[in-house]
């Protein structure tokens, strides 16, 4: 990794005299590449006062906002690993990942600091620094430091990071419930945001929005890809994460040209009406992850958008982040089916495999896809024991993601772990849920299994779209019946209003079954 490819992740570097006045930080007010420079500088020598080292780990838990991005870029600078945490995560979570990954700084904001009153935080921690200009309640903690009584003058820069050293460590919900750290090096960062930069032509007039959580790894395009190439980011609070009047507006006022988001946000938008031609019209960009996007909804987005607008499918576990992405076509807004996953981003090599680890030569058939490469993470933190250590230790990630080819091209199949037993027979629900969305009038659907085991029944919570009458089930089955086998028509079905979304924001299937059982 060269010094070029770090500049890319050191962003504080490029606050050059040609853009120190051009917007870097939008939200309530606007903070410019020369002030987030003698911020994160100022922030950095912050850290180094209280006597982080290298290595060192660095959470933060606040709302959205500047100085939460100012606090990332400051770890990096001072040799640290961020570790973001969502602010609406509830304060257990919080003290189970703190425990878990014990950093040296947390910084905060006084709302999230008075939900840990009276918690014993890890030992580790040297200071807590509390992002508000006003009185700042310790509640008898010596450690709390307001955020401008915790800036430094900045010392001489450091040394440039090697490839593998750890930038971050983010967590994701683990098989077990507890969450688990993806350890993400400068190497993984670097490789992602160089491709992103060669294959798409961003330049110091675009605008990010930033959507996603920091702790979701969507946010690092948004970050490092912008302010990599001098745009500007604005940061969505979580107040305006599913506001469609707040996003609509944030996208025409700031001028927005690179959208980034799960589709479940993109297909609010669209049902919402908000996406006005008035609204869309700068909008160079749009790209989705995270998610499959159904293909009516794919087209009803693209048809509130401009013509040139290019759309793209990104798609990668947080253990490899983007790792292929599929450059949609006008052609490809009427399929049935969603569109493909594409191909490997630049570094990235992809192969399938059976249910025997051999790798699997009929590109018609469905297989596990492994990926390997520079975006593939170093593993998870101090899981070190767990099996796909191994397989991360030989810069492997097997993604437990069904897949097979297409015209060239990979095509997601499902979940391996969504992949069930029904009457004797091998179901994935991905499927289920496609053969449900055909039904003009259901706009969302997830499925999930209640009661596994040899009486599993296969249940189906599903939205209306906002013209259409309440279906029956027998509507639904008989819909199911011209696509489906028998075995895999949904036995109970319950409209809701809205599919219950974990932090990420994606389908949280675990609320689903909870409510099946």
């Amino acid at each position: 990794m060269s010094a070029a490819d770090v500049s890319l992740i050191r962003l504080r570097r490029l606050a050059n005299p040609e853009q120190a006045n051009r917007p870097a930080l939008l939200a309530d007010s606007t903070l410019t590449y020369a002030e987030l420079a003698e911020q994160v500088g100022a922030v950095r020598g912050g850290l180094l006062a209280v006597g982080v080292e290298p290595g060192d780990r660095v959470a933060i838990w606040m709302a959205k906002q500047h100085r939460y991005a100012i606090a990332i870029l400051a770890a990096l600078d001072a040799d640290c690993a961020y570790v973001p945490l969502d602010g609406r995560q509830p304060h257990s979570r919080v003290r189970t990942i703190l425990d878990d990954a014990e950093p040296a700084v947390l910084f905060t904001d006084p709302e999230h600091l008075a939900s840990l009153d009276g918690e014993d935080l890890p030992a580790t921690i040297r200071a807590i620094v509390v992002a508000d200009d006003g009185a700042v309640d310790s509640r008898g903690r010596a450690a709390v430091i307001r955020w401008e009584d915790f800036k430094r003058p900045e010392p001489a820069p450091a040394p440039a990071p090697e490839p593998d050293d750890l930038a971050a460590i983010l967590y994701t919900s683990g098989s077990t419930g507890v969450p688990k750290g993806v350890k993400i090096s400068y190497r993984n960062l670097a490789a992602f945001v160089g491709w992103a930069r060669r294959e798409l032509a961003v330049d110091p007039t675009d605008v990010f929005a930033n959507h996603a959580s920091f702790n979701f790894d969507l946010s690092t395009f948004d970050v490092f890809v912008a302010l990599s190439a001098g745009a500007a980011v604005w940061i969505v609070g979580e107040d305006k994460s599913r506001d469609v009047a707040a996003l609509a507006a944030g996208i025409r006022d700031h001028g927005v040209t690179v959208w980034y988001s799960v589709p479940s946000i993109l297909h609010l938008l669209t049902s919402s009406g908000a996406l006005t031609e008035q609204t869309t019209k700068s909008l160079r960009y749009v790209l989705f992850a995270g998610e499959v996007f159904p293909a009516p909804q794919l087209a009803a987005l693209a048809a509130t958008l401009p013509e040139d607008t290019e759309l793209y499918n990104l798609y990668g576990p947080t253990e490899t982040n983007v790792c292929t992405y599929y450059r949609v076509r006008r052609s490809d807004l009427t399929r049935t089916e969603p569109v493909p996953i594409g191909q490997p981003v630049d570094g990235a090599t992809v192969w399938i495999a059976d249910d025997e680890r051999r790798t699997v030569d009929d590109p018609a058939e469905i297989g596990e896809l492994v990926v390997e490469g520079d975006c593939v993470t170093p593993g998870y933190w101090r899981r070190e024991g767990e099996p796909a250590a191994d397989d991360h230790r030989r810069n492997q990630h097997w993604t437990g993601d069904l897949v097979s080819y297409e015209g060239g091209q990979l095509v997601y199949r499902g979940r391996r772990d969504r992949m069930v037993k029904v009457s004797g027979y091998r179901v994935e629900l991905g499927e289920i849920e496609a053969a449900v969305l055909r039904h003009p009038d259901i706009a969302a659907a997830a499925v999930v299994v209640a009661e596994p085991g040899p009486g599993a029944r296969i249940a189906l919570f599903y939205i209306l779209r906002d013209d259409a009458l309440p279906l029956s089930l027998l509507t639904i089955k008989q819909h199911c019946a011209a696509h489906l086998p028998a075995y895999m028509i949904p036995h109970h079905a319950t409209h809701l209003t809205e599919l219950p979304r974990n932090a990420n924001g994606k389908t949280d299937y675990r609320r689903l079954r909870d409510q099946a059982t």
